[in-house]
């Protein structure tokens, strides 16, 4: 992937999510509308083959901004999710 900016630069909205859509791994897995269980797996391994690579490549300072960017980003998605679920519960 090229490198872009993690922010819109008019609006300074966070646009990472955009990028999912784009993605080969993506567009991969949900062609046929299901996600398996080797689907899942494979993609858990690829990121953390990628968490790996940049925890190598980052200096401690950035190794701490991003551990702290991934915990709070963890955070939200689980707070979209549990939100998402309440949402749709039937009553």
């Amino acid at each position: 992937m090229t490198e872009r900016p993690w922010f819109d630069q008019e609006t300074d909205v966070l646009i990472i999510d955009e990028y999912i859509a784009e993605m080969d791994s993506y567009k991969r897995i949900v062609e046929d509308g299901k996600i398996t269980d080797t689907e899942l797996l494979e993609q858990t391994l690829r990121v953390v083959t990628l968490l790996r690579q940049q925890e190598e490549a980052l200096s401690p300072e950035a190794k701490a901004i991003a551990t702290e960017a991934f915990g709070e980003m963890a955070v939200l998605n689980t707070l979209q999710a549990l939100r998402l679920q309440a949402a749709s519960a039937l009553p």
